[in-house]
Order: structure tokens, then C-alpha cells, then sequence
């Protein structure tokens, strides 16, 4: 009995130099493109919570002093007593004793007033005055800042303390690991890799989505990957340190090779460096892992998820049509059954192709 020529067919075996032109035909590529998929399912959650909160986190420490006033005009012998503040206080909040009033440790600082409801100890109130007019400035802790402060708090730990902390050290290193199988896959060959460093024109809405992710994934790979280790050593910070200390020379001298690129490469994770145009840039460069995250699952769903509903949709209408006659049976196999066997064959087997996979002419 002869073999179908589709099942029997072999693969050629790569030749030398096939990674570097052809690095769709490798079955190393195929394993990473895997990995690389259900990496990305597994944590898209995860990564799109960190991108956002993290890119809010970007302003702490200017929604701190855009939300908060920080200075009052100093007039001298103006200053009100302890005892003026209090009363100043309640008259605009009858219904609050005066707990505390606080003691700024510079002369043009506001002071920080705290009030509580009779009977109510956990309804209280922290409002700023000018210590010169009475004045109230608003409230120590507004709700915008306390949001910033919940962003941080989801960023840094995920709102789980130090398990969170943890969890989020583990979620970095899948996140490297994501970056770096998406590096791989990203290698077009000799021949393409110019023309898959932009997007082309004149291209279908699903190869847009693509090529998008490709090209974003590209572009920002070196800092997805220093965010994901620094988020590992946040989490995880002896095996750094071990590492630093195994190649000091003289552990009692202030200097640690390797700690000044630490340093900075923290700095770079936070974007604590230049000024108010580099916090607006990292904002929006921090919601590229999210972009990649909903791009890479449009692909996925359009090419896999969206392909299996389709067969099986198609599958149980075939189960529910009527039974043809046989001589139209006989004249339809040849024609039309067995190309569409043949394609959805070839299809399964490379669920995945893309013309930007082809190997190169």
C-alpha cells in the first residue's frame, strides 16, 4: 500500500549556516516559539498589572509635591500659637476635636493638623494650614496620591508584601525569559533582518498586529530585559550581592565592583534620572510590555484559537448536513476533498506560517 505522500514526506536536514538565512526551518526555533507562546499566556495577567501600575508609579515622587502643598509665605512676627491653630481648625470643622498639630521643622513649611470625630477614633481628618493665616491648604493625603501610592504598592509587591515581593522576583525571571525567546524568534536571517526592523506598509489589519508586536518587541528589548532582572533583584538580592562581594579584592574599602552599573541600572528601571521629559517618556515606554501582551494575544487567537472554532464549527455542520448521493459523491472527491484535505493536512502541521517566515529565495 502506498504512503501518503504529505505523511511521508522528510523534512531536509538543515544545512550549516541555515540559522543565520533560514531560521524558520530550525526545530530549535519551533521548541522557542512555544515556549514563548504559553510564556506569554501564562503571564499576560501579570505583565499587563506591573506595565500599567508601574508606568503610574513613574510620578511618585512629583504627585507628592504637585498634590501636597509644600511651602507658605514667611511673615515674620505673624506666626500663630499652637493654641490660634487649634482654634482656626475647629471652626472649619465643628464636628472634630483637635488631636494633633504638628511642629514643621522649617519656617515655611504648612502644619499638619489632625482632627477626630468625638467618640469615632478611626474618623479622622489630616488637613495642612498655613501657620501664618490659619488658613487651610487642603488635605495631607488626597486620594490621587493615595492611588499613586496603591500603584507602587501593586508594583512593587503586588499588594502581598514580601510573598509578593517574591512572587513578583518569579515573574521577572518568566518575563526574561519571555524577552529573550522573543530575541530569538525575532531573527528574520541575513537577508530580512533590515526590513523587520519597521513595519512594512500597505499591509492586512492582522499582519499589522504582527508586525507590531515584532517590531515593538524588538525595539524595546533591551529595556524589557532590565526591567524584568532589576524586578528579579528586588525580590531576590543576596545571589547579586554574593556576586558582587565574590570579586571585591578588599571588603573593607567602600568600593564594589559592579555596584555602580546596579545603581544605574535601577535608576534606569525607575527612570530617576534627567527630568520631567524622561518621567513622560518612561510612562509611555511602560506600557509597552502591556502592548506586546495584547498584540501577541490578537495573533494567537486569530491564528490558532479562531482556526480551531472555525474546524469545529465546520466539522459539526458537516455531522448535520444530509447524506449526498453517491455519483455526486464520486464526481466532488476528486475535485474538491482532497485539495482542502491536503491544505488543512499542510496547515496543521505549520499553524503558525507567515510569509515573514518563508525561507529566503
Amino acid at each position: 500500500m502506498g504512503s501518503d505522500p504529505i505523511f511521508s514526506a522528510r523534512t531536509p536536514a538543515p544545512r550549516r549556516g541555515d540559522w543565520l538565512d533560514r531560521p524558520q526551518q530550525r526545530p530549535f526555533r519551533k521548541l522557542l516559539f512555544q515556549i514563548h507562546l504559553w510564556l506569554g499566556i501564562a503571564t499576560g495577567l501579570y505583565v499587563v498589572v506591573i506595565s500599567v501600575s508601574g508606568s503610574a508609579a513613574v510620578f511618585r515622587r512629583e504627585a507628592n509635591r504637585w498634590l501636597v502643598p509644600q511651602r507658605v509665605e514667611v511673615i515674620d512676627g505673624a506666626r500663630l500659637s499652637t493654641a490660634d491653630l487649634a482654634a482656626a481648625a475647629r471652626a472649619l470643622y465643628p464636628g472634630y476635636d483637635v488631636a494633633r498639630v504638628g511642629e514643621p521643622v522649617r519656617r515655611d513649611r504648612p502644619v499638619l493638623v489632625e482632627l477626630r470625630r468625638p467618640g469615632q477614633s478611626n474618623v479622622s481628618k489630616e488637613r495642612l494650614f498655613d501657620p501664618y493665616t490659619g488658613r487651610d491648604l487642603g488635605n495631607s493625603y488626597p486620594a490621587l496620591l493615595r492611588a499613586v501610592e496603591w500603584a507602587v504598592r501593586l508594583h512593587d509587591d503586588l499588594l502581598g508584601g514580601i510573598v509578593g515581593r517574591r512572587v513578583n522576583g518569579i515573574g521577572g525571571a518568566l518575563v526574561l525569559g519571555l524577552a529573550a525567546t522573543g530575541a530569538v524568534i525575532w531573527w528574520p536571517g541575513r537577508r530580512r533582518w533590515v526590513a523587520s526592523v519597521v513595519p512594512k506598509r500597505g499591509v492586512n489589519a492582522p499582519r499589522i498586529v504582527w508586525q507590531l508586536h515584532s517590531v515593538v518587541g524588538l525595539w524595546s528589548f533591551v529595556l524589557l530585559a532590565l526591567w524584568a532582572a532589576t524586578g528579579v533583584y528586588f525580590a531576590f538580592p543576596e545571589p547579586f550581592e554574593a556576586l558582587i562581594d565574590a570579586f571585591d579584592d578588599d571588603p573593607s574599602d567602600f568600593y564594589r565592583p559592579g555596584e555602580a552599573a546596579l545603581l544605574g541600572m535601577i535608576k534606569l528601571h525607575f527612570g530617576r534620572f534627567g527630568g520631567l521629559g524622561i518621567r513622560v517618556l518612561w510612562t509611555v515606554l511602560g506600557l509597552l510590555p502591556a502592548v506586546l501582551f495584547v498584540t501577541g494575544f490578537m495573533v494567537w487567537w486569530r491564528r490558532v484559537v479562531r482556526k480551531r472554532l472555525r474546524a469545529g464549527g465546520a466539522a459539526a455542520a458537516a455531522l448535520a448536513e444530509p447524506a449526498a448521493p453517491a455519483a455526486a459523491v464520486a464526481i466532488a472527491v476528486p475535485i474538491t476533498v482532497e485539495p482542502n484535505d491536503s491544505v488543512a493536512v499542510r496547515d496543521d502541521r505549520r499553524p503558525w506560517r507567515d510569509s515573514s517566515e518563508a525561507p529566503a529565495p
